[in-house]
């Protein structure tokens, strides 16, 4: 018996169905669109999308105003860093 786990390095290809079946099916249907990827679970593909393909994440260096209002933010709140 072969046992199949999920999970690994993530694939152009995966990255580009996941593109499309959030686009299809919008982004509060991680089972059904981890269905279209047999080597993902919805929690990976939900991470996937949030952590790194979706558009509106910014990846260019942050700017000196956004740095400061980070720190500022953290000092008010040291226990509360979720909400930063």
């Amino acid at each position: 018996m072969r046992i199949l786990i999920k999970g690994g390095v993530w694939k152009n290809t995966e990255d580009e169905i996941l593109k499309a079946a959030v686009m299809k099916y919008g982004k509060n249907q991680w089972a059904r669109i981890s269905s279209l990827l047999t080597r993902k679970t919805p929690k990976q593909c939900k991470a996937r999308w949030f952590e790194w393909l979706d558009p509106s994440i910014k990846k260019t260096e942050w700017a000196k105003e956004e740095d400061e209002k980070l720190l500022h933010l953290a000092k008010l709140m040291p226990t509360q860093v979720c909400l930063v």
